[in-house]
């Protein structure tokens, strides 16, 4: 979870970007509350995704047989289009606040 403890730490940089940060699991309701609270998440956190169905629609990688999808991570324009995505089989590679951050810049300095 240390992943998202490092969005927590950067949330007020994007708050001022008028950024919304969301995870998203497939833990049911009560175990993703569980893990927003532990973690001490100041943001959403979305449940009870069909591991599939979500795999299928964004070409995330999944492990079938035990049931998780692994790291995926997306920065989504206003209008709902992904304008960044991240797929990470391992802890290598996720991601992260500043490459994160940077892309909502870049997005933000298209808009002129």
């Amino acid at each position: 979870h240390r992943q998202l403890a490092d969005f927590e730490n950067h949330i007020d940089e994007f708050r001022a970007r008028e950024a919304i940060v969301v995870a998203a699991s497939v833990d049911p309701p009560a175990e993703a509350e569980k893990m927003r609270v532990d973690e001490r998440l100041s943001f959403k956190v979305a449940h009870s995704l069909k591991l599939e169905d979500f795999a299928e629609r964004y070409g995330a990688y999944f492990h079938a047989q035990r049931g998780f999808l692994h790291a995926t991570g997306f920065v989504i324009e206003s209008n709902g289009t992904v304008a960044h995505a991240v797929y990470a089989t391992g802890s290598i590679g996720r991601l992260e606040p500043p490459a994160t951050l940077r892309a909502i810049d870049y997005l933000i300095s298209q808009l002129g």
